[in-house]
């Protein structure tokens, strides 16, 4: 299934939508009850409201190992003689992906090896004095309670700690004004009625198609960008919504209206038509909540965060796992199966025994680079929403690394909404997906941190004075990138079958979870392939 119907999302949910402020995230006590370690949360000292560099993903140390992987183990003194440990299942990779698989296995003999020192993946957080915010995922689509997310998130007992906001009361800038409920007033008539026509027929085909990857609904509009799909469904669209559903494929995509699959698109587009639920430190915060169950219950040893996959193979019935631990010590684990919770690009590095044509359909496979900014202010204040897209009146073009486009960030997210900004800093978090293949190489320049900082103050400033703040009330900036983060869901991909022979079991030992399964990049997605391999290992 896709993302929308990973929600399953009904009617009767909308009583649940309005929570009593008491048991939402406030301040200090909150914070010091919930945040009882950093994983995957990184606590800032005080001195750290301005990064130097950019935070994210590591590429130093996969770098040095992954393109010379027989030379890296050689020069760390070649592969142990006999293996540290034998056990049920091991899993590469320690994002929502591998630790959603690692939850759902807990009661096994498992092993979680991560390459970065904190777990998480995409959805990592940062904690600034008493202030908690997304360095990336930030919030979930809410799902019917009954669902596998909604039963997850039941079981981990933070149902009830998010705070929701209806699709209906998103904030519009335009014009240097705020406009909610979405939309209305926004830019000018036309377009309002526009935009309530569109989203009316969205609502719709939420609510009424299949959304299944094999369904109707794939075969007949997947091979269609999204551009395509309005202008058949309904002629004309007014630029002013034209804009938005650009700017919306570059912040949930990394890709262009004329790019992106139609099917994907309406999977995510259709999905937010209804409520959408934030947690302090945005999906970090329910990543940290797995992973302290896991660790309860399959033991300590079972995340291990700062371990380095150098290589899978299969002997007989079994996997063996050569990895290097956080202390720099290369170890051989047998298991009898393998779950690859990594990016396919990665995983095609491990797996020497992969077939051609399965390598083949991941090289074909597209990724996109994506920047986050947090602005730490001096004071709090009141949010005028969760999301607020940031419009100009005009289409902007689809970019290319010729042509890299006038947006510096497409939308913001209020960081400490979620805590409704009982803090000691609010925080408005910039998000910028960079649509065009390439972009990464440009991130690792050496001045692009403080090139993209100056360029993220310089464009937030007109935003502050909306909201009756200026430059002087900023205390910091902080940046993180992710190198090549999202799995483009370019048209056609799908009913091409590229993902699908990507994704094939190996040997019936080793298995693929992770968002690029389908190409598809949401935490459902994510969470929806870790149940298929974990209800696949556990049938086994």
């Amino acid at each position: 299934m896709q993302r929308r119907d990973f929600l399953k999302t009904s009617l009767s949910v909308a009583a649940l939508s309005s929570l009593p402020a008491s048991s939402l995230a406030k301040g200090s006590e909150w914070v010091n009850d919930q945040l009882t370690d950093d994983w995957p949360i990184a606590r800032l000292k005080d001195s750290e409201n301005n990064s130097i560099d950019f935070n994210g993903d590591d590429i130093n140390r996969p770098h040095d190992a992954f393109w010379n992987i027989d030379g890296y183990i050689e020069k760390k003194g070649g592969e142990p003689k006999s293996f540290s440990e034998d056990l049920d299942v091991v899993i590469v990779g320690g994002g929502i992906a591998g630790l959603s698989t690692a939850y759902y296995l807990r009661d096994k003999k498992i092993a979680l090896l991560e390459m970065d020192f904190k777990l998480g993946g995409n959805s990592k957080g940062e904690q600034y004095k008493n202030s908690v915010y997304s360095t990336g995922a930030a919030y979930l689509v809410e799902p019917d309670q009954t669902a596998p997310l909604g039963s997850l998130l039941t079981e981990l007992g933070i149902w009830d700690k998010a705070r929701r906001e209806s699709s209906d009361h998103t904030t519009v800038l335009y014009n240097n004004k705020f406009t909610s409920p979405f939309w209305k007033g926004a830019t000018d008539k036309a377009a309002a009625d526009n935009f309530n026509k569109v989203f009316k027929r969205l609502a719709e085909i939420g609510a009424e198609a299949d959304f299944d990857y094999n369904g109707e609904l794939a075969k007949s509009v997947d091979h269609l960008n999204f551009e395509q799909w309005l202008t058949k469904e309904f002629g004309d669209v007014h630029k002013h919504l034209l804009e938005y559903f650009q700017l919306y494929g570059w912040s949930s995509f990394c890709g262009s209206t004329d790019e992106l699959s139609a099917y994907q698109y309406l999977g995510f587009i259709c999905a937010e038509t209804g409520t959408l639920m934030a947690y302090p430190g945005g999906n970090a915060y329910v990543a940290h909540k797995m992973a302290q169950r896991i660790r309860k219950e399959a033991g300590d040893k079972s995340l291990r965060a700062g371990s380095i996959v150098l290589r899978v193979t299969t002997e007989g019935d079994s996997a063996v796992i050569l990895y290097e631990d956080a202390m720099g010590a290369l170890k051989k684990i047998r298991a009898k199966q393998v779950v690859m919770a990594c990016q396919k690009f990665v995983a095609k590095r491990l797996l020497p025994q992969m077939p051609k044509d399965q390598a083949d359909a991941i090289t074909m496979l597209p990724y996109r680079a994506y920047l986050v900014g947090n602005i730490l202010t001096k004071k709090n204040f009141q949010s005028p929403s969760y999301e607020l897209y940031c419009l100009k009146g005009q289409v902007p073009p689809s970019p290319t690394p010729m042509r890299r486009g006038d947006r510096s960030f497409t939308d913001i997210c209020f960081g400490t909404w979620a805590q409704e900004e009982k803090v000691d800093h609010s925080v408005l978090t910039l998000y910028h997906g960079i649509p065009y293949d390439g972009a990464r190489q440009f991130l690792f320049n050496p001045a692009s941190h403080d090139k993209y900082k100056a360029k993220y103050l310089q464009d937030v400033e007109p935003i502050l004075q909306t909201m009756n703040l200026d430059m002087n009330d900023v205390h910091g900036i902080r940046l993180t990138r992710w190198g090549h983060a999202l799995p483009l869901s370019r048209a056609g991909l799908i009913q091409d079958g590229l993902p699908q022979k990507a994704s094939e079991s190996i040997n019936g030992i080793i298995h693929f979870a992770n968002q690029d399964n389908w190409m598809n990049p949401c935490f459902e997605t994510a969470h929806h392939c870790a149940i298929e391999v974990a209800t696949k290992i556990k049938g086994q």
